[in-house]
């Protein structure tokens, strides 16, 4: 396989999965507007609570997956053009950074997504100011 083969066959993966990934986005939106409305309301109703709660754990987890399908992307075609004889400055770049843990499906993911599921759950579950 050449390098503009893996490079085409990499931005391939990664719009397909950008597709999903604006999913999750609006995914995630919704449920901070169902936080914001549960948190709203006076005397919300546990099953309510709970009910939102597991929408937002499950929204969590596949906007992970998500991230680590798109890091995996990264980090195979990365590993594909380690193989490569000939390779250009652009291939070199993508192995160096290819296993970075900033990149999607790193370290920082897992605390990002984690993040953002607590966010969540602090607005329904959390004192709130009101009275």
């Amino acid at each position: 396989m050449s390098e503009i083969e893996i490079w085409n066959i990499m931005h391939m993966g990664l719009i397909s999965n950008a597709m999903y990934f604006v999913g999750m986005v609006l995914m995630t939106w919704l449920g901070f507007r169902f936080a914001a409305k549960v948190r709203e309301e006076q005397n919300a109703e546990l099953v309510g609570k709970i009910l939102v709660s597991v929408f937002f754990v499950m929204v969590g987890l596949s906007f992970l997956n998500v991230t680590m399908i798109a890091g995996d992307i990264i980090s195979t075609s990365a590993s594909a053009m380690a193989l490569l004889n000939e390779r250009t400055a652009g291939a070199d770049n993508l192995i160096e950074v290819g296993s970075s843990p900033l990149n999607p499906g790193g370290p920082l993911s897992y605390v990002f997504h984690a993040l953002i599921v607590g966010m969540q759950l602090l607005m329904v579950w959390g004192k709130s100011t009101k009275a």
